[in-house]
Formats: structure tokens, sequence, C-alpha cells
């Protein structure tokens, strides 16, 4: 593929025009877990010298991740993967968000609860009860990608006027607020559109999302790169100008018998969770094939939020917000996905690839605990305590070049895109289960595929979370 290997040559978007030497070495972690800096590292591979890599670029010719193996980015770049072979997963590739604090101390209110760090260029948790000097009034708000202050998840408030507690923090946000397709059971609930639970019995707001990163109102443009809308013969750019990762969520409110500053008693106030850290950006061009194995991840999700006093409860400090998700990108000939059973929509939430946002979490001292996102909680367990907000979904993005729609999806952009199910290729109506592909707008607003098609997939999402966007690669 020369217009592929122009591609990885001259590499696109935030790496300008800098000119990319083809690598003769292989990596194949051998350690269970390997965790790499994107500001600086060292790097084994395979029957070679250990070789140092600065700024985030990981340069080799093939790279195979076993079964059992974990490589995990960190450091304040992106991680960015170009490989002049093929990109194998059948372990863990990750770039994950790191979860908030949960409170497990009293009187402690002199000592901030920590967010999450960022990671790959996300934004990194508040702090819950982040005054260390005197009573803190709110949360410290989830930070924007690349740490930029205040701008994720907004900071729960001070519980001071009422026998309840403070409210919670706020998650942070990339392609949405919230998750507008979390499978509630039930009448939807403040958390998951991204809002923190109310403190003082249910009248004290909690934390807002973040703030939008996506200005412009057009939710098809929410990627980097350009895309073609088939149906309407539209060359449409993408919003996002570089890579980036999620915000972070916010840490949650404090609760106090009193609302005064200058009280030398503030330390026995019962204080909030930790924010969670948004997921980071993690970008794989390969010459060859990217494949994810059947118990292969590839992920950038945002990390959960803490729970607030006493014990992670949320029953009287308010819980942290959730990080929102990343960004993922993979970029190759083929892209092969193993899919890991049924689909999110009929219940199977082990995904292939994932950039979901993470959640606000409860220990189980006064109340239902809540220590992941899935399988579902009811809504009652969040709507009735000062949980977290969630964090917003982010981005997957896969590109190929564009085919004939030979497989029988209704769309040229993902014959290049392998789903695989116990070994055997799927197509058709099989395939676009899998990969649940929203499409692009007609001109009434209808999301349809190619052939003007209303996609119609809703909550219907398949192994891959959110929905992939998909854009040619030519």
């Amino acid at each position: 593929m020369n217009t592929l290997r122009s591609a990885l040559v001259v590499v696109p978007f935030s790496l300008g025009t800098a000119t990319v030497a083809q690598s003769t070495l292989n990596f194949e972690p051998s350690a269970a877990e390997t965790i790499l800096d994107t500001g600086f590292t060292q790097v084994a591979p395979l029957g070679a010298e250990p070789i140092n890599v600065a700024g985030g670029i990981f340069l080799f010719n093939n790279v195979n991740i076993p079964v059992g193996r974990t490589v995990r980015g960190v450091g304040p770049n992106p991680m960015i993967w170009i490989v002049f072979g093929n990109f194998n997963v059948d372990g863990t590739l990750s770039v994950d968000g790191e979860d908030g604090d949960r409170v497990d101390t009293l009187n402690s209110a002199n000592f901030p609860t920590p967010g999450g760090v960022s990671i790959c260029t996300s934004g990194a948790g508040g702090r819950g009860s982040p005054n260390s000097t005197d009573r803190s009034f709110t949360g410290e708000a989830g930070f924007g990608a690349f740490d930029f202050p205040g701008r994720g998840g907004g900071g729960g408030r001070l519980g001071c006027q009422g026998p309840a507690g403070g409210s919670g923090g706020g998650g942070g946000v990339f392609a949405t607020a919230g998750d507008p397709w979390y499978p509630f059971g039930g009448v939807p609930f403040l958390q998951q559109f991204g809002l923190g639970g109310s403190g003082v019995n249910g009248t004290l707001p909690g934390g807002a999302p973040g703030t939008s990163v996506f200005l412009d109102g057009r939710p098809e443009n929410d990627f980097i790169g350009v895309g073609y809308d088939v149906h309407r013969n539209l060359v449409i750019p993408g919003e996002l100008l570089q890579f980036r990762g999620g915000q972070g969520g916010a840490g949650g409110g404090d609760r106090s018998p009193s609302c005064t500053t200058g009280d030398p008693a503030f330390f026995a106030d019962a204080k909030g969770g930790g924010g969670g850290s948004g997921g980071g950006a993690l970008i794989i061009y390969a010459l060859g094939k990217i494949r994810v194995g059947p118990l292969g991840v590839i992920s950038a999700n945002g990390g959960n939020g803490g729970g607030g006093e006493p014990a992670g409860s949320n029953n009287e400090g308010g819980g942290g917000g959730g990080g929102a998700g990343g960004l993922l990108l993979l970029a190759a000939s083929t892209n092969e996905l193993e899919v890991h059973g049924e689909t999110f929509a009929n219940g199977d939430y082990s995904f292939s690839l994932s950039a979901d946002g993470g959640i606000g979490t409860q220990g189980q001292f006064a109340g239902q605990a809540i220590s992941a996102k899935y399988p579902p909680v009811p809504a009652s367990a969040f709507s009735a305590s000062s949980v977290g907000g969630f964090g917003g979904m982010g981005i997957v993005q896969l590109m190929t070049p564009p085919g004939n729609n030979a497989d029988g999806t209704n769309t040229i952009l993902d014959d290049n895109i392998r789903v695989m199910q116990n070994g055997a290729v799927v197509s058709g109506a099989t395939k676009q289960r899998y990969l649940a592909w929203r499409g692009w707008p007609n001109a009434a607003g209808t999301l349809v595929d190619d052939f003007g098609q209303a996609t119609a997939i809703g909550g219907a999402e398949g192994d891959v979370r959110p929905s992939p966007v998909l854009l040619p690669l030519f």
C-alpha cells in the first residue's frame, strides 16, 4: 500500500512533516505488565539491546502483545506506535485514566483526597477537600486535556446546612457529557449525564460536567482527520485538531456542621472523594495489519471517581466524578477485530476496543455498593445518593482504505475492517451489528449509511465502545 506508506512516512495530524525512518526492530513484552512513559522510557526490543524512546513515538517493524501481558502507557504525550509490519494484540494495550481515591479516614479534611493523575495528554482528576488550611467549599474541578486547570468536571459543593452531606463532583467530557446510552433500566438519573449527585437530602446541586470540547454543534465531525460521506459525496474535516485525551472528573464536596471560614476545627469535616482522570490518546499506524485477538483489548477508558466519607459510601462527603474516555485511532491496511462474545446491546460488556467514560463509585457502608460501570447498576443506586457524575465517552477511529461494499454492510468504509467470530470472517448484518457504525446525517439530520438507509443504532452498540468513527485512509 504505497498510499499508506506515505501516510506513515510523513505522519499526519499533530506530528507535522517529520520524516520517519523504517525500523528493523520488533517488540514483544516479556513481563506481565510493561509500563512505557511517553516522556522518556527504555524499551527492550525482541532479541536486541534496550533502546531509549523520547516523546512517545514507538517505532518498530512488528509488535506482538501476547495473552496475559499488558502494556500500559503513562506520561505527558500521546502514545504513538508506527509499525512497518503488523501490530498484534492478544493481551492488553492501555492508556486508561487512573481512579480517584476513596475516603477511608476520619477527621482528615486538612489532607486533600487525591484525584487520578493525567495519562498521555488526558486531564487529571480533581481533589476532594482541596484546601489544606481552611474549609473547602467545593471539591477541586477536574483538569482538561494536557492537564489544563479547571476545564474538567465541576467540583461538588460543601453540605453545611442540613443533616446530609456534600454533593458529588461532575464528570469529565470528551465526545459526550456522560453516557447517553447507558443501560440504566429505568428513569434516567443525574450522573448518567455527567452531573454529580445532589447532597443535603437532594437540595444541594452536584458539580456540572466539564466544558464541551466540540463547539460547532455538529456531532458528525467530532473526530481528527478528514472523513468522507459517500451518500452525500461530501468531504468532512474533523473538528479535533490534535491528539488529546479526555477530561478529568471533579472532587466531591465535603460535609460540615459549619458554613464559616477560619474555623480551626475544619479538619473534622467529612471530606469528598477524588475524581478520576481521563483516558489518554493512543494512536497506531501500521503498514500491515492491526489485529485484536479474542482475548485482546485496546483501551483508553476514563478512571472512576472515589467515594466520599465515610468508607467511600458518599453518605457524608460527596463522591468524585468519573474521567472521560480518551482517543483511540487505529490506521492500517487492515484492521482485524475478533469479537468477545456478544454485543453491548445484548448485555456483553467485554469490548475489543474501548474509550469508555468512568463513573463515580460508592462503598457499601451505607447504601448499595457501586464498584464498576458494568454490569449496569440500577438507577436508584445513583439517584439516592451523592455519587459522582459519569465521565463522557471518548472517540474510537478506525481508518483503512475504502472498498466497494463487497461485505454487504452498506458502506465502503469498513471493507478493510475484518470482524472475526470464532475464527471466521463475518459480513452483512452480523458485521453491522458488531461494528455498530452510526453513519452520516442526511439532509434531514437522520443518520444513514452509504445507501441512504437509516442506521438507527441508538443504544444498540457492538463490540466497540463507543460506536466507532470510520474514516478512509488514502
